[in-house]
């Protein structure tokens, strides 16, 4: 026993340094738990005050822009970063005062803290972001009931196609109409030419060919040169038989002075005188012959070199008739072919007869054939090789006999015969294809000039502002919108732009012209054109529109009457009727004019054109008899252009009066649009996204004095805090270089950093 008690004794304070061993790391250990949860319970409070800090700021968005449906902050930097210390700080629990025991005393470090704003509604993605937001419930509803049921239940759309596009065929076919009858007018003009000529040429040839066929039967197959010389040779006989009759009598005379010895040499030289009177006789006969026949033979020289010469003048002129004729032949053979080439396209329905009414007019086309014009052209040239044979006889021709004649002869009663049965027979078609097109320049004429009336008033009456003040009272707001382009100012507009690098996009306007019937026509049916691609789908351009049309006012706000007859008030936030620009913002949106006048002129312009569309195509349902009778396409469309005219005039009218107008007389009173359901139809065919903004901005900044640049939507948020450490901060610095702990120990406090985020 004694050996046992000795051993225990022996082995006590190995046993108290074994326990201690054991529990100081324990302590240790527990120590650092115990910091680490409550660091952990920093970490998470820190997040939640920042956040919270972050929902903080944010809530101080501005009231003015969010009447618009927009959410910025609307305060200083300053503040901004005040407020947000403000909260994390109030949201740390070393901001209570506890009566006992803190577990952590959680304090905000301001001087490492901020607050970073990022993300301005002047960009264009946040703001497009933030309308399709606010829309994205609204449109599709609004979209369904007052525009696409409107035109695709009705079934206008289709109707307003069709019109559309005969109004294209109409001016195609009535251009290849009018090519074809003036080149054929041309080729007519050049061979009356070619006729009248032939009027003069065929007796001149026929009275000169018979004369130069008897000249020829005188003058045989002698020559000048060959007459002349034998009546030179003639005349030297002559001339000595007449010398040898003087010497003669002189001889006699010296024997009768001699005496009546010299009778019998008297006698003698008397026989020999009457001899040689005689032989002077028949010469003297000779020579009146030769002379005779020198005449005859220098006429007929002369007369077949005139005919020569003649026959290659007139074959030249005659020529340049017929390269003119064939020129304008051959061009209207081109634009006959092409005219009839479109004709065939032209559906014409499967029973002979055309679906749409209108399109009866090109079945009453006056059609030409190709062979018929080939014809023409045949017959025409024929007629002048017929002279040109003739020319070329006479210019072989050096002895004209009687053979020579008879083909000459015939050759010239072939070629006037030829010319002359071709203009008996074209003459009547001429005649009657001119008075058919004189009719109907006439007739066009007078549509047009119906139609001129009404759109001198359009011109006159477009953006007509009521202004009681000599001067405009918009101007000063026009320019801080668009600049001041004399003074080099930039507007809030260009601004916009060019923070979201679009300043040099092109801003088209509508090419709108109503000098005429046909511009006026031009005009409507581009619109149409456009229109018809807008009815598909909704699409986020629309959701845009739909908001500016919410949002600000235009010209009928407050003239539009409901169901019971009262005026309608708006009930938007943003009060679109009290806004600087009264009446006009959404014609500024659609068209970016620097004055009221220029934005109305343009709304009231293709409101009009639109009107004018559906106009025309209504009155195309029941076709103009004179024009489908008359053959004429664009006679049709102008007597439907002055008709429809006529009803668009009336109905704008009442649109600027706030009034609906049917959409279409012959759908009745129950489908109606207003003129902000034209403005709809317009931002939709106008859908320029970057623009519409960059305006929209512009006016928001106009009618609430913010800045869209500096209002913020994205803030992020960072502070940093601390806790006391209860025990071995040295150990948990020597943690943290090693990235074990969450924090960063200085002295005996340990220092989080965390980062909060949130947009709007």
């Amino acid at each position: 026993m004694k050996w046992l008690r000795r051993l225990i004794k022996e082995q006590r304070g190995a046993v108290s340094l074994y326990l201690i061993l054991i529990l100081v790391p324990m302590f240790l250990f527990c120590a650092l738990l115990i910091d680490f949860s409550r660091i952990k319970v920093a970490e998470k409070e820190a997040e939640n005050a920042v956040k919270t800090g972050v929902r903080s700021v944010l809530s101080a968005f501005s009231p003015q822009l969010h009447n618009y449906g927009l959410f910025a902050l609307d305060q200083e930097q300053e503040k901004t970063e005040a407020l947000f210390l403000k909260t994390v700080d109030g949201n740390l629990s070393g901001s209570i005062q506890a009566a006992h025991f803190q577990f952590i005393d959680h304090r905000l470090d301001k001087g490492d803290s901020s607050i970073t704003s990022m993300y301005t509604l002047a960009n264009h993605k946040v703001f497009k972001k933030q309308v399709l937001e606010e829309m994205k419930y609204r449109a599709p509803m609004i979209y369904a009931l007052e525009l696409a049921d409107k035109f695709k239940k009705t079934g206008l759309a289709t109707t307003m196609s069709q019109a559309q596009k005969f109004s294209k065929n109409a001016i195609s076919i009535e251009k290849w109409i009018e090519d074809r009858d003036d080149k054929l007018d041309d080729a007519w003009d050049a061979w009356e030419s070619i006729y009248h000529k032939a009027q003069t040429m065929h007796p001149f040839y026929k009275t000169q060919l018979s004369d130069l066929n008897k000249l020829s039967e005188k003058v045989g197959i002698h020559n000048v040169d060959e007459v002349r010389q034998s009546l030179n040779e003639a005349k030297t006989h002559l001339k000595n038989l007449e010398e040898q009759i003087k010497s003669i009598d002189k001889s006699i005379d010296s024997l009768v002075k001699a005496g009546a010895g010299a009778a019998d040499s008297i006698r003698g030289l008397s026989e020999s005188r009457n001899k040689l009177n005689e032989q002077l006789n028949e010469v003297f006969y000779k020579v009146s012959d030769l002379e005779q026949l020198l005449e005859d033979t220098i006429k007929y020289a002369s007369l077949l070199t005139v005919l020569k010469l003649r026959s290659t003048s007139d074959l030249t002129a005659l020529k340049s008739f017929l390269d003119k004729f064939e020129t304008a032949l051959n061009a209207a053979k081109t634009a006959n072919d092409t005219l009839n080439a479109e004709l065939s396209t032209i559906d014409s329905g499967s029973n002979g007869t055309p679906d749409y009414p209108a399109d009866q007019v090109f079945q009453n086309i006056h059609r030409i054939s190709r062979q018929e014009l080939d014809d023409y052209g045949t017959q025409a040239a024929s007629s002048v090789a017929l002279f040109s044979g003739l020319q070329a006889q006479l210019g072989s021709i050096w002895l004209f006999d009687a053979q020579n004649y008879q083909n000459a002869d015939r050759a010239n009663e072939s070629f006037w015969q030829k010319a002359n049965d071709l203009f008996t027979q074209q003459s009547p078609k001429e005649t009657a294809r001119n008075k058919n097109r004189d009719s109907v320049k006439t007739s066009k004429r007078e549509q047009r000039k119906k139609a001129q009336p009404y759109l001198d008033q359009i011109t006159k009456a477009m953006g007509s502002c009521s202004l009681i003040q000599t001067s405009d009272p918009y101007k000063e707001s026009y320019i801080r919108l668009q600049g001041d382009s004399s003074k080099g100012s930039v507007g809030y507009y260009q601004g916009y732009m060019m923070t979201n690098e679009q300043a040099n996009m092109a801003q088209p306007v509508p090419d709108l012209d109503f000098k005429d019937a046909d511009k006026a026509n031009n005009s409507a049916m581009s619109l149409i054109t456009s229109f018809q691609s807008i009815l598909t789908d909704v699409r986020d351009e629309f959701y845009i529109d739909e908001y500016a049309l919410s949002k600000f006012n235009y010209r009928t706000l407050g003239l539009e009457k409901d169901v019971s007859g009262s005026i309608k008030v708006s009930k938007e936030a943003s009060q679109p009727g009290s806004h600087p620009l009264t009446n006009q913002e959404v014609e500024y949106l659609l068209y970016g004019g620097n004055s009221c006048l220029s934005n109305y002129s343009m709304a009231y312009g293709e409101m009009f054109a639109f009107r004018l569309a559906v106009g025309t195509a209504e009155a195309l349902l029941e076709p103009h008899i004179q024009a489908m009778n008359a053959g004429s396409p664009l006679l049709m469309l102008l007597a439907a252009v002055a008709e429809g005219a006529v009803k668009a005039q009336l109905d704008m009218v009442k649109l600027v009066q706030g009034d609906a107008v049917p959409l279409a007389k012959k759908l009745g009173s129950l489908v109606t649009l207003t003129y902000k359901d034209y403005l709809r139809i317009f931002l939709l065919l106008h859908s320029r996204d970057k623009v519409l903004m960059s305006r929209m901005q512009a006016l928001i900044q106009l009618n609430t004095g913010k800045d869209l640049q500096l209002s913020t939507t994205y803030v992020s948020g960072t502070a940093a805090t601390s806790i006391r450490l209860w025990f071995l901060p040295g150990i948990m610095k020597m943690l943290g270089s090693t990235q074990l702990s969450p924090c960063e120990v200085t002295g005996n406090r340990c220092q989080l950093i965390r980062t909060g985020a949130m947009s709007y």
